[in-house]
């Protein structure tokens, strides 16, 4: 397995300088290659952002809804290039569905790994890290949504992590019959 990081721990003698290593994004360099990472995974996924929305938000103005205390940007970095990203965000409030446990879930949005450098188990990295994170900020459990025709290499790792089907949580998405809601107790 590869082995985690902060940007602020010495990396550890046996890790190579192209191992993943996991960062919390808080710099305006970081943030511009999360915003590049967003945008990819919109366009991997042929969405049209012209029309703004929530996702548009995101990209111009990170961190957004992932901006800390209650949320944070994963960004994985193979060398100096980012190779992919993860955020965790409280349920919004104008979406959450009440009586389903949405007030202390940590979401889960945007999972993307460029190309590149999948199946170097970046994906399961930045999830691990989320999770961590995730505790940190006080959530007992962690939910998400996705679709089979998203990424199949992300519904493995969802399924090896231990995330299980949950009650739909977002009103938003509550009619797409596509989705998949998945949650995890911490």
């Amino acid at each position: 397995m590869w082995a985690v990081h902060s940007e602020t721990k010495a990396r550890p003698h046996y890790m190579s300088p192209q191992s993943p290593h996991i960062i919390e994004a808080t710099s305006a360099d970081h943030l511009e290659a999360v915003s590049a990472l967003f945008l990819e995974y919109a366009q991997s996924l042929g969405w049209d952002l012209s029309s703004g929305g929530r996702f548009s938000d995101e990209i111009a103005k990170p961190p957004g809804p992932y901006a800390p205390p209650a949320g944070s940007l994963m960004l994985a970095y193979v060398g100096e290039r980012a190779a992919g990203v993860l955020g965790l965000q409280p349920v919004p409030e104008d979406v959450r569905i009440e009586g389903v446990g949405a007030d202390r879930a940590g979401e889960l949005k945007r999972l993307f790994v460029r190309d590149d450098f999948r199946r170097m188990g970046i994906g399961r990295l930045l999830m691990e890290r989320a999770e961590d994170e995730a505790r940190l900020r006080g959530y007992d459990h962690l939910v998400l949504t996705t679709s089979s025709e998203m990424f199949p290499l992300a519904q493995s790792v969802y399924d090896v992590l231990g995330y299980g089907p949950t009650d739909p949580y977002r009103s938003d998405m509550a009619n797409f019959t596509t989705v998949r809601w998945l949650g995890k107790d911490l």
